[in-house]
C-alpha cells in the first residue's frame, strides 16, 4: 500500500512538473507578444523582451495554477485509467478517496510552495516590472503605507525633491494631518512640519506649519505654506491601492492600513484570504476532477475527457469570479462568500465520488 502511495505521489508531481513546463513555454510567446504593445519603439530589444518576460512570468503562473493542476491531474487519472492501474488498484480494495490522498498530498505541497515562495517572488519581481514599464512615472513620486503611516517621495525637477510623511489622511477629501516634510534643494535644505493639509491640484495646501530653513538655520511659524507637487489624488489612490502586489506574510498588516486609510474592501479580503487558502482550494479542485475523470472508460477518446474535465474547471473558476463580483457590488461578507466558493465545488466532487464508488 505504501508503494502505491508513494507511486501517487510521483505521478502527480511529475504530470504537474510537465505541465508546467509546456504551459510556460505558452506563457512565454504569449507574453512577448503583449509586451511587444507595452514597450515603446525606441526601447524594444531582444534582452528588454527576455527580461521584462522573466519578471512577469512568476505572476502568470501563480494566477494560472489551478489550471495547471486540472490539466495534470485529467493526465494522470486517464494514465491511471488506460494502463489499467487504476482498476488494479480499485481490485486491490483501493477506494477513489484512497487514490485521491497521495495525490492530494502533492498537490498541497505544490500550492504551499507557491504561497510560500512564489507568491513573495511573484509580487517582488512584477514591481520591478511595473517600475521597468513606468520609468517616468516612477522617477517622479513614489507613495507607499508602511506602518500605519504614508511616504510619499516626489521629485519636482532634478534638483528638488520632497519627502513627505503623513500619519493621517482621509482619502475622500483629500485632507491629511501630522504632517512631516523634508525638501532638498541645491541651494538649502528645509524641514516643514504642519497639523493639517489638503492635496488640491498640484498643491499641498498646509496650514499651522512650522518651517526651518536648515541651512541657514532660520525658525518660522507660518499660518499657511503652499507646497508645490506633481502628483494628484489619484495617484495616490492607486499606489495604495494596489494590493495584489503585497506578499501574503504582510496582508494583516496591510489590511489594517488600509482599513485605516478608508480603503479597506470585502474585494480585498476575498483577494487575501483566497491567495492564504490556495493550497487548500486546488486541493478541492483536484477533489472535482478526480470525481468527474475517474468515471471514464478505458476506450473513451482521451479528448473528450480533457475537454470535459478543463470546461468543470472552467466553470468553478467562472463560479468563484462570479461570487467575487457579487461580493464586490453589494459589499457582501468575504467570509461568507469563500465558503460558497470553497465548499460548492467540494460537494460537488464528493457527490461525484460518492456516486461512483456506489456503482
Amino acid at each position: 500500500m505504501k508503494k502505491i502511495n508513494t507511486y501517487l505521489f510521483y505521478l502527480a508531481n511529475k504530470y504537474i512538473f510537465i505541465n508546467f513546463i509546456i504551459i510556460s513555454i505558452f506563457i512565454f510567446f504569449i507574453n512577448l507578444l503583449e509586451l511587444s504593445r507595452l514597450i515603446p519603439e525606441n526601447s524594444k530589444g531582444v534582452l528588454i523582451f527576455i527580461h521584462l518576460s522573466f519578471l512577469k512570468y512568476p505572476s502568470i503562473l501563480n494566477e494560472i495554477i489551478p489550471f495547471i493542476i486540472i490539466i495534470s491531474i485529467t493526465f494522470l487519472i486517464r494514465n491511471l485509467i488506460s494502463n489499467n492501474e487504476f482498476v488494479s488498484m480499485r481490485n486491490l480494495g483501493y477506494s477513489i478517496f484512497d487514490i485521491f490522498k497521495p495525490i492530494a498530498i502533492a498537490i498541497f505541497i505544490i500550492g504551499l510552495f507557491f504561497l510560500l515562495f512564489i507568491n513573495p517572488l511573484s509580487v517582488f519581481m512584477e514591481t520591478k516590472y511595473d517600475t521597468l514599464l513606468d520609468n517616468k512615472d516612477n522617477s517622479i513620486y513614489s507613495i507607499k503605507v508602511t506602518d500605519n503611516e504614508m511616504w510619499i517621495k516626489n521629485k519636482i525637477d532634478k534638483e528638488n525633491s520632497n519627502f513627505i510623511n503623513i500619519k493621517n489622511i482621509n482619502l475622500r477629501n483629500m485632507h491629511a494631518t501630522d504632517i512631516k516634510i523634508l525638501q532638498i534643494n541645491k541651494k538649502a535644505n528645509k524641514f516643514i512640519m504642519a497639523k493639517e493639509g489638503k492635496f488640491k491640484n498640484n498643491l499641498f495646501l498646509l496650514n499651522n506649519v512650522k518651517y526651518y530653513d536648515l541651512k541657514n538655520e532660520e525658525y518660522n511659524d507660518l499660518q499657511n505654506y503652499n507646497l508645490i507637487i506633481n502628483f494628484n489624488k489619484e495617484n495616490i489612490i492607486n499606489s495604495i491601492s494596489k494590493y495584489k502586489l503585497v506578499p501574503f506574510y504582510r496582508y494583516l498588516e496591510h489590511s489594517k492600513t488600509l482599513s485605516k486609510f478608508n480603503l479597506y474592501s470585502s474585494e480585498i479580503g476575498l483577494y487575501y484570504l483566497s491567495e492564504v487558502l490556495k493550497p487548500f482550494f486546488t486541493v478541492v479542485l483536484t477533489f472535482v476532477i478526480i470525481g468527474f475523470a475517474s468515471k471514464f472508460q478505458r476506450n473513451e477518446n482521451f479528448f473528450k475527457v480533457l475537454f470535459i474535465s478543463i470546461s468543470i474547471g472552467f466553470l468553478v473558476f467562472l463560479f468563484k469570479e462570479t461570487i467575487t463580483k457579487l461580493t464586490i457590488n453589494l459589499s457582501l461578507n468575504f467570509l461568507l462568500s469563500y465558503l460558497i466558493v470553497f465548499l460548492i465545488p467540494f460537494f460537488i466532487g464528493l457527490y461525484q465520488i460518492i456516486k461512483i464508488e456506489n456503482e
